[in-house]
């Protein structure tokens, strides 16, 4: 996130190069390859381009009228004011930015007026360490539905305003220091933008375990009374209107919901290690934030125009409709299979052999591996990372033939509880099958998928 701050930088300095001037030429190359580029990368970059094209247009469109206000008299009085007033235009440019969410345009703003002569580095700076807080405040907003998204976001906050207030503070040093450097206003505002970020970057680096520690004692979950805590979610309504943000938003929410299995897998077999019952039921009783998660990205999802998507993001929909539908059913295995043979085993133990035993702990490995890799998968899109996916799956198959078989060999001349215990064991073992089987989805899903050009 540091570094993030950083690179969007890049459009700023390209606001002070005056690249704007070229905005023609960046919308004609971003139409022409959005509408007739075939290959969908191609197309991609045609977006990019043809929106910074309009970027530029509106950068030259607000120029034009801040040139216009250099002769408004009551104009010149308001920024004269203003230019005493720091603290306000810092407040001003952060409210503004966060209601625009866009740091650029509001530095943008401030360049233009610079480079024409409405006001002065005193007035500017201000907006540009505000806009940088509003953009914190913009990332709090949204990583707000998650906790992890919020300790991010509130972490860049704090480091973000550590540099802004000793920089206001001393502002005729910080002042000193920006028209120090060569060129007009716009150069030195778009270089004290950057050099704020990196700042705020090796600050950020040098304290993150610091900062990291202090955020995670303030920002915490907190729980629904009598139950548990509100479902966190990625799945922004707003970016609905667009499938590549919306598909987005949903595989990051579908990649939440695959770690939620995880954990649940992982806790339940902490549960048998140690026969603790209760933390068991609570694994079981974590089944229902699973089957809310499937429900609200099945519902999002849905929401999602198909007269929008190309062939690509309709396979992705799929895919992450079938795989978010395996995993809501993994978790139901996990609850009524896995962790009811658990509770069986805790209430009334039955006594495995250590060959049993080192199976049955080899199984649940191999089948948190399958999670991660599924997870993969669903990230890389790749189709050898699918493919590869899917022959591990057969392996794990003729892996647990061959347990069998060596189970059933030592169970020759088994007393009646050696036989109890076998079913047990096999219950047991064949939950993790039916697991690693469902997971088998994504890897169908993307092992046929051609790459795309």
């Amino acid at each position: 996130m540091l570094g993030a701050n950083v690179g969007i930088t890049v459009t700023v300095q390209l606001l002070a190069f005056r690249f704007f001037d070229y905005y023609g030429v960046l919308l004609m190359l971003g139409v022409a390859g959005y509408l007739w580029a075939r290959s969908e990368t191609w197309r991609g970059a045609g977006q990019t381009v043809l929106a910074l094209g309009f970027v530029f247009l509106a950068m030259t469109l607000i120029g034009g009228a801040a040139r216009e206000l250099t002769g408004n008299p009551d104009f010149q009085v308001i920024m004269g004011v203003l230019s005493h007033h720091k603290w306000l235009l810092l407040i001003f440019s952060a409210g503004l930015t966060f209601a625009t969410q866009s740091s650029t345009a509001v530095i943008g703003l401030a360049i233009a007026l610079g480079d024409a002569g409405t006001c002065g580095l005193e007035a500017v700076l201000p907006v540009v360490l505000g806009a940088n807080l509003g953009l914190g405040l913009t990332s709090l907003a949204t990583g707000w539905a998650t906790l992890a998204g919020k300790r991010l976001a509130a972490a860049n906050l704090v480091m973000k305003c550590a540099v802004i207030f000793p920089l206001i503070v001393f502002f005729p040093v910080t002042l000193g220091w920006i028209e120090a450097m060569p060129g007009g206003i716009p150069r030195q505002t778009a270089n004290a933008h950057t050099g704020f970020n990196l700042i705020v970057a090796l600050a950020g680096a040098a304290l993150a375990g610091y900062v990291g520690r202090l955020v995670q004692r303030t920002v915490r979950e907190v729980p629904k009374e009598g139950g548990l805590a509100a479902v966190a979610t990625h799945l922004d309504s707003a970016a609905l209107s667009s499938p590549v943000f919306a598909l987005a938003n949903a595989a990051r929410e579908t990649l939440r919901l695959a770690e939620e299995i995880k954990s649940m897998m992982n806790g339940s077999w902490h549960g048998y290690l140690t026969r603790d019952a209760e933390l068991v039921r609570q694994v079981q009783a974590h089944d229902d934030r699973i089957d809310e998660m499937h429900a609200a990205i099945k519902h999002y999802l849905s929401q999602i125009p198909t007269d929008t998507m190309t062939p690509r993001d309709s396979q992705l929909q799929f895919g992450l409709l079938h795989f978010a539908s395996q995993l809501e059913t993994v978790g139901d295995v996990i609850d009524k299979s896995f962790c009811h043979q658990i509770l069986k085993q805790i209430v009334d133990p039955m006594p495995l052999s250590p060959a049993d035993q080192t199976d049955l702990a080899d199984m649940h490995a191999r089948t948190v591996r399958r999670i991660d890799t599924a997870i993969l998968v669903l990230t890389t899109r790749d189709r050898q990372a699918a493919q590869k996916f899917l022959h591990e799956g057969d392996e794990l198959k003729d892996w647990c033939i061959e347990v069998q078989k060596r189970h059933y060999q030592r169970l020759i001349g088994g007393d009646a509880r050696q036989l109890d215990a076998s079913t047990r064991f096999l219950d047991l073992i064949n939950a993790l099958r039916r697991i690693s089987g469902q997971l088998n989805t994504i890897g169908h899903t993307f092992a046929g998928d051609k790459p795309h050009k």
